[in-house]
């Protein structure tokens, strides 16, 4: 797999956010759909703190360090449509601007470790109106919805018994339901109603990779599933499990932002 040094900016920046253009789109958005091209891709960070961007099946670049919290590291991560990270940190909240890397702690998300103390997440709205409702699901295996504008958390409703622990992550494929993959053997992709946390379907996977850290997007029709620094493509229409290569880091958290395209680009 190919990599890119790219920009490598280490600053560390822990303002609100509120008027700074990192965390508001990272380009001009496209007229279409309203997405900024950088919404378009996959990103990747894990046990270094970097945050790396990747475009399938082989391109990641280096954005730059997240400091974010300096004594853990990144366990799950997505994006909204205006192309910024969110990431969580020690069942801390933050936002990373996928322009540099830098960090600022989400002031809304209010600390539950009790419930919450580490979660996968995903936005899932299928539209071009900005994320709201960023949907988070920890080991109890209760999916909660957390209002990013009023900083409310509300229980959806707790998966089936066949998913718990509920130890994996979780994403969108824009088509407005959640996706989780579970950590622990037999794995497997459920699709989940972000409205009563049922399954809707279920994938086998069939990856010949080992335990340890683990992570999930999609982008162009497929999921890709990290195992450490291994990468894998599932294809849901195929129902095939296929090695791609491997990442330049061992990956925790991964995600995309509901703009990721639904089908492969044209090549070039």
């Amino acid at each position: 797999m190919v990599s890119d040094g790219g920009n490598t900016s280490r600053d560390g920046a822990t303002d609100s956010g509120g008027s700074d253009p990192r965390f508001q789109d990272s380009g001009a958005p496209d007229a279409a759909d309203g997405c900024p091209e950088a919404a378009k891709l996959i990103y990747v960070t894990g046990g270094t703190r970097d945050l790396w961007s990747f475009k399938p099946p082989s391109t990641f670049k280096l954005i730059g360090t997240m400091k974010c919290d300096a004594n853990y590291i990144p366990t799950h991560m997505t994006v909204d449509r205006q192309a910024t990270a969110w990431a969580v940190f020690n069942a801390r909240l933050y936002k990373v601007s996928t322009v540099d890397a830098s960090c600022v702690q989400v002031p809304n998300w209010k600390q539950d470790p009790q419930n919450y103390g580490d979660f996968a997440l995903s936005f899932a709205g299928n539209t071009n109106s900005p994320d709201t409702s960023l949907f988070i699901l920890p080991a109890t295996g209760k999916l909660g919805r957390f209002d990013t504008s009023a900083g409310s958390v509300s229980v959806i409703g707790t998966v089936e018994p066949s998913l718990q622990p509920a130890n994996g992550d979780m994403t969108s494929n824009g088509d407005g339901t959640l996706y989780f993959l579970k950590q622990s053997y037999p794995r497997g992709l459920s699709n989940l109603s972000p409205s009563s946390a049922a399954t809707l379907k279920s994938y086998s996977i069939v990856a010949d990779a080992g335990g340890g850290n683990q992570a999930l997007a999609f982008w162009g029709g497929s999921f890709y599933l990290f195992f450490g620094s291994s990468v894998w493509q599932f294809d849901p229409k195929q129902n095939t499990t296929t090695y791609v290569g491997v990442a330049p880091l061992s990956v925790t958290g991964a995600g995309q932002s509901t703009c990721a395209p639904q089908v492969p680009p044209p090549p070039g």
